[in-house]
């Protein structure tokens, strides 16, 4: 039923609900609302129930779990409605009470909610079935009659929650609260039966004391349980101690946890929480909580060592700053706070004063400085010591003059420059001045930047030449150097002619250069002039003029070509070089291999490059071939066999090596030589081969990326770090894929070994079902199984081949990690078998041998005695058994023989064996024939 709940005082009497109402007592003041959290009955009613007898509604609001706490708390309450989310609160309007009387079928659809707040429920059953389709409420005056229940009782658990009544009408009853002697309604009674309800448990007070802490060294503590009420006389309760929280490395002891005395002892620092349980059989139980905290022993503190560094330095100005270092200063536990104070120093504007373990001491005045540090640990401790600095001041050294070194020109050269930049101060801040010395005052020279460190000298003549120069710091020091400049006389020299080397030319070449640039002279060559002094005509000299020239038209025969040269002077000098033209002549071809720098696995190609060979007409042909030590393996691509590059595929591990034959057009050959050194796999043993259920030729790409990435979940790993080395053809019907797994930027890949322990691993438990094909095998490229240390590995069969007098652990092989081993020595397996064929055959024996045993027994019948004379009894004492069975004499059987049922006679007889049978069975009224005895008989 949808929207609030109808108007209650409106209600008609035909559809009146049976309400059910729980009296208070007393009033729940000065109580806990805890209190009024109790469970009881549930029951369903109609919205169309009108309220009679007295009943009026209290407050109607939102419901929730606190609705029956809220009519427990208010003294007006009697009963409490939760229907359609809303809590309805009743009080009862009468002097006398408020009755209560049956109520017809509810409505199944319009169910409502009532609570009763009820401490000890008792359940109703119904006597008559045929009212089965009315309910009655039975209220605290109805059962006045009735006998009083216990007090204190659990619901049963369909009664603590929130249930309907069905339509049916086949509940058994409902919870009502009786605090005391009731009477019962006549016409509830004729429907319903009080059932009596179960024994009540009695809830015990139990309480373990206060928490405890504790101190170390102190570790042991004592704890007692207190119980309210007393035991009755003649009877105690049984205490249970719990350990609930304890710390985690714990190594306490316990004594006496089941009795009302808890000592513990070895307790180590942290939280202990212990629960006491109290019973008394099945009438009484109670609980308690008690706390032990261990605390560390505290720490006795040391008072702080403060440590500067330095503890004493000097600087000089200009450095006018520097640091004083007490972070080294320690503390058993740990330093707080640092202090530093200038205890004496210069006069100055403001002193030093700094709460950091390090000192910065800046714009710091010549003179002496004391500081102090005083360093505080967390327990207020201190410790002081000092750190001295001395300030110097700045010196100011005198500067050094340089003119730099004495120096000569020629003429007609008559400038020079003078340098005096290497002069040096300490400060840098220096003043130049260049002049004439007085022993050169009567020279004739200009001079330009003389208060620069550069001075420029020109129009200098014949003679030497003094300069002095004087530099001037800041402080008015100075210092002087002096440089001497000789100019000479001129010294005219004659030039000298260079032709060049001698040419050698094969036609049809006909030109080449004549090159005289390396003609010197003193001053300078002014004109250069070639000519041709010998050989045939029909030459020409281009730029004859110049230092390099260039001759055409030459033919078959030998030239002489003159060089002449002349300086400003007009001084000359000539050379000749002889050029020689040869006839054409083919010369055999030149061939030369470029070889290909190592590679490593995986790569497979190379190439070796003859490209470089050479003819001098050109017109080459190529013809590459593998020599007889270079391995079979490895293809030549695309025909380059033929060709100037050799370009190889498919190549394996080792030395190729090939020669290059080239011809030319004439039919003349040479030859070279190229090696390709092709080295192992680095990662080699890092490969792992997963062989997949599917063609080669049906793997596509998408469906590759996809495989990796699947690999990559099962490892653990990104699908980019897997890197793929080979994919092909394994057979007609499978795919090989090899791959490794990085193991992260700059570091070595993960081992093949532990991917494909781990890969095998997750594809048996995934049930090979997780990749997109099938994996059919899983292994490392190179066979890596140690097989025990007792024999090789197979790297075509993956199997292990051991070594004589070893042989394969079978059960690890097919049970346990399915990997092939040498571990067992055919020596120790050979004996164990026959150990075990022994022992095999013994315990048969044995079977056999009892069974046979047992048999003979049941055989056999029972043993006569006869008693024997003390002497006899004496010879028989000292006889030892024989294993050899005597034959008995025949003789009469008798019938006076004396019998022994006794187990004593028996045992005797069976240790004596049969030696006594002769004797038995032979007398006659317990006196034997006589006869003669054997010697054997004698000593028996």
């Amino acid at each position: 039923m949808s929207g609030g709940p109808p108007d209650l005082l409106g209600w008609r009497w035909p559809h009146l609900l049976l309400l059910a109402r729980l009296w208070f007592l007393a009033p729940p003041t000065g109580q806990a609302a805890a209190l009024c959290r109790v469970s009881g009955g549930v029951l369903g009613i109609h919205w169309s129930s009108t309220l009679s007898l007295g009943w009026f509604p209290l407050a109607s609001g939102q419901g929730g779990a606190t609705c029956w706490e809220t009519c427990c708390l208010r003294p007006g309450c009697g009963a409490v409605w939760s229907v359609g989310g809303r809590c309805v609160l009743l009080g009862c309007s009468r002097t006398d009470g408020c009755g209560i009387s049956a109520l017809p079928q509810p409505h199944q659809e319009s169910l409502g909610l009532l609570q009763l707040l009820a401490k000890g429920p008792a359940r109703m059953k119904r006597r008559n079935p045929r009212h089965a389709g009315r309910r009655s409420f039975i209220t605290m005056e109805t059962l006045r009659a009735a006998p009083t229940a216990p007090s204190s009782s659990s619901l049963p658990p369909t009664a603590q929650q929130n249930l309907s009544l069905p339509a049916n009408g086949s509940s058994d009853g409902v919870p009502v609260l009786p605090p005391q002697n009731a009477t019962v309604d006549p016409t509830a009674s004729s429907n319903y039966t009080a059932e009596a309800p179960p024994p009540a448990v009695r809830e015990l007070v139990v309480s373990a004391g206060e928490s405890v802490e504790v101190t170390l060294p102190r570790n042991e503590v004592e704890l007692n349980a207190y119980v309210v009420p007393t035991p009755q006389p003649g009877s105690s309760y049984a205490f249970d101690w719990q350990l609930k929280t304890h710390p985690r490395d714990y190594s306490a002891q316990v004594e006496g946890n089941k009795g009302q005395t808890l000592k513990l002892s070895e307790l180590t620092v942290g939280l202990y929480e212990f629960e006491v349980t109290v019973t008394d059989g099945d009438s009484a139980f109670g609980r308690g909580y008690v706390n032990v905290t261990v605390r560390p022993e505290p720490r006795v503190n040391k008072p702080p060592v403060a440590t500067v560094s330095p503890k004493d330095q000097e600087i000089s100005l200009p450095i006018s700053s520097t640091v004083i270092d007490g972070s080294q200063s320690t503390d058993d536990d740990k330093v707080v706070t640092w202090h530093w104070e200038e205890v004496k120093g210069p006069l100055r504007e403001e002193k030093v004063s700094a709460d950091t373990p390090i000192l910065t001491l800046t714009n710091l005045v010549p003179g002496n400085y004391t500081f102090s540090l005083t360093v505080t640990d967390s327990d207020g401790a201190t410790d002081s010591t000092q750190a001295t600095l001395s300030v110097n001041k700045a010196k100011d050294y005198k500067p050094v003059a340089n003119a730099g070194p004495n120096q000569a020109i020629q003429l007609p050269r008559n400038s020079i420059t003078l340098y005096g930049n290497q002069s040096t101060d300490d400060h840098d801040n220096l003043s130049y001045e260049w002049s004439l010395s007085p022993e050169s005052k009567d020279k004739v020279v200009e001079m330009q930047g003389v208060r620069t460190p550069i001075l420029q000298l020109s129009a200098m003549q014949e003679g030497d030449y003094t300069f002095q120069l004087t530099v001037t710091d800041l402080a008015g020091q100075q210092d002087t150097s002096k440089v001497i400049v000789i100019v000479q006389p001129e010294n005219n020299q004659p030039p000298v002619a260079d032709a060049g080397p001698e040419k050698e030319l094969t036609l049809p070449v006909d030109e080449t250069t004549l090159d005289g640039s390396k003609s010197s002279d003193d001053q300078k060559i002014a004109t250069y002039h070639w000519t041709k002094t010998s050989g045939p005509d029909g030459v020409k000299i281009n730029n004859a003029d110049k230092a390099v020239a260039t001759v055409t038209g030459l033919e078959v025969g030998e030239y002489h070509f003159t060089l002449m040269v002349a300086d400003d002077r007009k001084l000359e000098s000539s050379d000749t070089v002889k050029v020689i033209v040869r006839e054409e002549k083919d010369q055999p071809p030149v061939a030369r291999v470029l070889s290909s720098p190592p590679v490593s696995l995986p790569v497979r190609t190379a190439a070796l490059d003859g490209s470089r060979s050479s003819d001098d007409k050109g017109g080459l042909s190529f013809l590459w071939s593998r020599d007889d030590s270079s391995p079979a393996a490895g293809d030549v691509l695309n025909n380059s066999d033929h060709q100037a590059v050799l370009f190889l595929g498919n190549l394996v591990e080792g030395k190729y090596s090939f020669t290059l034959q080239v011809t030319d057009s004439k039919g003349q050959s040479s030859s070279d030589r190229g090696t390709v050194e092709v080295r192992p796999d680095p990662w080699q043993r890092d490969l792992v081969e997963l062989v997949l259920e599917v063609s080669v030729s049906q793997v596509s790409q998408r469906q590759r990326d996809l495989l990796l990435r699947q690999v990559g979940v099962l490892l653990g790993v990104l699908d980019g770090d897997i890197i793929v080395r080979e994919i092909g053809a394994f057979d007609e019907h499978s795919t090989r894929l090899v791959f490794l797994v990085s193991g992260g930027p700059g570091r070595p890949p993960l081992s093949g070994r532990s991917v494909t322990l781990s890969l095998r691993s997750k594809l048996r438990k995934q049930k090979n079902d997780f990749l997109i094909f099938k994996a059919q095998r899983v292994d490392t490229v190179v066979c890596q199984l140690n097989c025990s240390g007792h024999g090789e590995c197979d790297s075509f069969t993956r199997k292990c081949v051991c070594r004589p007098f070893w042989m394969e652990n079978f059960l690890r092989a097919e049970l346990g990690e399915a990997e092939s081993n040498c571990e067992w020595s055919v020596l120790y397996v050979t004996i164990v078998s026959f150990l075990i064929v022994v022992a095999v055959a013994t315990l048969i024996w044995s079977v056999v041998c009892c069974c046979n045993r047992r048999r003979s027994k049941v055989r056999r019948s029972k043993s006569r005695y006869k008693i024997l004379e003390g002497e006899e009894q004496e010879v028989m004492e000292l006889q030892l058994p024989r294993i050899t069975r005597l034959k008995p004499a025949p003789g009469p059987a008798s019938s006076a023989l004396m019998h022994s049922d006794s187990d004593l006679d028996s045992d005797e007889g069976q240790e004596r064996g049969h030696l006594l049978r002769p004797q038995n069975g032979s007398l006659n009224n317990g006196q034997g024939p006589p006869r003669t005895k054997k010697p054997r008989e004698e000593l028996l």
